[in-house]
């Protein structure tokens, strides 16, 4: 397959070692993290951006340019093997920012997220157990329209986004689960087949006292959530871990 996935070597960008990253997440998925000391990877296909592991048009024409003339539709061949790639491929989205963005807690607040863990990119990668498939680095916001000049492998075309999503300053942990068929016909029904058989998640896991350097509460949620938070985390021996209110609530005239 190394016509499809030309370029095995390919590593994304890497953050500085204190770079922090933000997770926003609902109070369930907080304590999921805790009870499984696991983080939950979903599914590319899943995601709002319909173009998640895809190619340029521009590299979808020249990897198709390799396929065997034996293959009547080249570039239906292609996106038909990105496309069961996206299906069995697993992600863990971060925001890069030096605080808490309002931002980020208008989008998710409308779907419930009411924590906010904070880390480090050397400390997500420590909290991945030694040996982890996990590949992680920060997502390159491309023009897809005019871009030919990527690198690709099974990995790469997680790692790039349109123009549109920069603001999302993303950092992000893949895993692949994707296995290259052998004497298999590439075509929808293939894809249809991969989607069936993989799972929406998967679960990695992680040192969860590595990981959450600390915890920030919703601008919109009462203090009872920061008193939670703590309780749950002393249940769990992580109660070195400092709790937050969010500094959005903060009132300079007071």
């Amino acid at each position: 397959m190394d016509n499809i996935f030309p370029d095995e070597k390919w590593e994304p960008a890497q953050p500085a070692s204190d770079t922090e990253l933000w997770r926003y997440i609902d109070f369930t998925q907080f304590v999921s993290i805790l009870e499984n000391d696991a983080l939950w990877f979903s599914r590319a296909a899943g995601f709002f951006d319909s173009y998640e592991g895809a190619l340029p048009p521009g590299k979808l024409r020249e990897i198709a340019d390799g396929v065997s003339d034996r293959v009547s539709d080249q570039e239906e061949f292609i996106l038909a093997f990105y496309n069961a790639l996206r299906n069995s491929t697993y992600i863990s989205c971060w925001h890069e920012a030096s605080e808490e963005t309002a931002a980020m807690w208008q989008v998710y607040q409308q779907k419930g997220k009411e924590v906010a863990v904070k880390t480090t990119a050397s400390r997500f990668e420590r909290a991945l157990d030694t040996g982890s498939k996990v590949v992680s680095g920060q997502v390159e916001y491309i023009d897809y329209s005019n871009t030919a000049d990527i690198t690709v492998n099974r990995i790469s075309p997680f790692f790039f986004k349109r123009e549109s999503f920069e603001p999302e300053s993303e950092f992000r942990g893949v895993i692949s689960d994707f296995e290259s068929p052998d004497g298999v016909r590439i075509n929808e029904d293939f894809t249809d087949r991969v989607a069936e058989e993989s799972s929406p998640g998967m679960s990695v896991a992680v040192d969860t006292s590595e990981l959450i350097e600390e915890v920030y509460i919703s601008p919109v949620a009462g203090g009872w959530l920061e008193s939670l938070v703590d309780d749950v985390l002393n249940t769990y021996g992580l109660e070195d871990i400092p709790v937050h209110p969010s500094t959005l609530n903060e009132d300079p005239f007071e």
